[in-house]
């Protein structure tokens, strides 16, 4: 396994067999890397005679609906109080997948705090803090779904062409296609493999890449009319109006596409969407193409994230969040040399 991961893989896969009924969960707005590294999970503990359930705190983006065991995910939000419970006291192990704080589940992790089950996390997201025996995570790597490609390879029958399908769907979407491997070329082996294990790569990609909605179209091409070049054009940033989303029956998965757009106009550096959530609450997303940590710039706003993709909830009119995420922008231009990275 790649250097960065805390505890070892194989220490992991003897855990979650040691389980019998065991429950997986991702974060709030569950993307491609989540959900894939979930439905990859099931079928290779299934397949080891494992009970699993799967849940996700809300519903499943429409592009991601097309793989292997997906419409059986439960949406935590559609469940009462009582079910919850009653759905807890059916397993004996928990295992969160793509995030490694309880605080990213919502709804999900309030209870799973009370709960009396043992909780395991799998995830690429930089740890801070001290070591935690129960997270499972390669910060190196592109996406939680290429550090479980190596946990399920440390496991009996774990590789099937459905469980190469979704593990390549969980790569592709966090890599954006493979466009912030960054020189890294572990991921294209471990892509390779997946495909030579029946990975089906026309309909990842037809699904996931090749389904934009007409809501989706509109949306993104309203906002891509507003955007606004700062600090010599080094900066790109677009608000999201809620009124917006609504009008456009757009989900939120809808709006993830739009910072990429923006990333790739030529001579930008960072990228910044602004969604509104509510009025006087921002979620403030960062992207950089590799010359500058916008880490930085969300760790001072209570967010985190990778170097050169984080973001962070941000209370505040517009204009006030965004003059203050401006100034921070501005002193990262400022302090960092622009060496690539």
């Amino acid at each position: 396994m790649d250097s960065g991961t805390q505890q070892p893989l194989e220490d992991l896969a003897r855990q979650l067999l040691a389980g019998h009924r065991i429950l997986l969960v991702t974060h709030q707005a569950p993307d491609g890397d989540g959900i894939g590294c979930q439905l990859a999970l099931r079928l290779a503990l299934r397949a080891n005679g494992r009970a699993v359930t799967v849940v996700t705190p809300g519903e499943v983006p429409a592009r991601f609906r097309f793989l292997p065991g997906a419409t059986e995910i439960i949406n935590w939000q559609s469940l009462g109080a009582a079910p919850q419970e009653a759905l807890l006291r059916e397993h004996d192990l928990i295992m969160v997948v793509d995030t490694h704080g309880l605080e990213m589940l919502g709804p999900v992790g309030d209870t799973l705090r009370r709960a009396k089950i043992p909780a395991l996390f799998l995830d690429h997201h930089p740890v801070k803090g001290a070591p935690d025996p129960r997270i499972f995570c390669n910060p190196e790597a592109s996406s939680t779904g290429e550090v479980c490609w190596h946990l399920l390879r440390r496991m009996p029958a774990a590789m099937s062409a459905d469980i190469a399908t979704c593990l390549y769907t969980a790569i592709t979407y966090d890599t954006n296609s493979f466009k912030y491997l960054r020189r890294r070329a572990e991921t294209h082996r471990v892509a390779a493999e997946l495909v030579a294990a029946g990975a089906d790569t026309d309909e990842v990609y037809r699904r996931v890449f090749a389904s934009n909605s007409p809501g989706k179209v509109t949306l993104t091409a309203e906002l891509l009319r507003s955007f606004q070049l700062e600090d010599g054009g080094l900066t790109v940033w677009v608000a999201i109006p809620l009124d917006l989303v609504q009008r456009t029956r757009s989900e939120p998965d809808d709006l993830r596409d739009v910072i990429t757009y923006l990333l790739e106009i030529d001579g930008v550096e960072i990228a910044i969407t602004f969604k509104e959530r509510h009025p006087n609450l921002y979620k403030v997303s960062l992207r950089s193409k590799g010359r500058f940590a916008v880490s930085g710039v969300a760790a001072p706003l209570g967010g985190g994230g990778h170097a050169f993709a984080s973001g962070a909830n941000v209370d505040g009119p517009l204009e006030r969040v965004r003059a203050r995420v401006g100034r921070l922008v501005r002193e990262l231009l400022d302090q960092q040399s622009g060496t690539p990275a």
